[in-house]
């Protein structure tokens, strides 16, 4: 029991640290923004920041380093005796990350970007798409 305690305790500070950092990006990005608005009085007095629309924030995940998602997948593609579908690419290399396989959102997600990287390598000849089944699903081999 003592243990479970320990462990709730220790969510906790971890909570606690992450919600304080949190409050203090809050005010950042508020002196941000009004020190934005005053830039904006300066060239135009006239202009009515609150007229301004609010952008959809979405934060990008990057799952790869500046050219890790082109050399895994050459990699992939060149330890396999067949073509192979994007699925298949992206579960090959979430393994070799250590990521999480089941996380269904993520398999998605890492399967965008290396689609991405895929179209590119088309482009360069470096890799080709041999079919597509009755799936929809793309297969890639390397260009001999």
């Amino acid at each position: 029991m003592q243990h479970v305690v320990s462990q709730l305790i220790t969510k906790k500070e971890e909570l606690q640290g992450e919600l304080k950092y949190s409050k203090q990006r809050i005010k950042d990005l508020e002196e941000f923004i009004r020190g934005v608005d005053t830039s904006i009085a300066l060239f135009d007095p006239e202009y009515n920041v609150k007229s301004i629309k609010t952008k959809r924030y979405s934060p990008k995940q990057q799952y790869f380093q500046k050219g890790e998602s082109h050399t895994m997948i050459l990699d992939t593609l060149r330890n396999s005796d067949k073509p192979l579908s994007t699925s298949e690419i992206a579960i090959s290399i979430l393994k070799l990350k250590d990521m999480d396989i089941e996380d269904k959102s993520l398999r998605i997600n890492v399967q965008k970007t290396l689609s991405t990287t895929l179209k590119k390598q088309v482009s360069s000849n470096l890799i080709r798409e041999t079919h597509t089944d009755s799936m929809n699903n793309k297969y890639w081999e390397i260009v001999a």
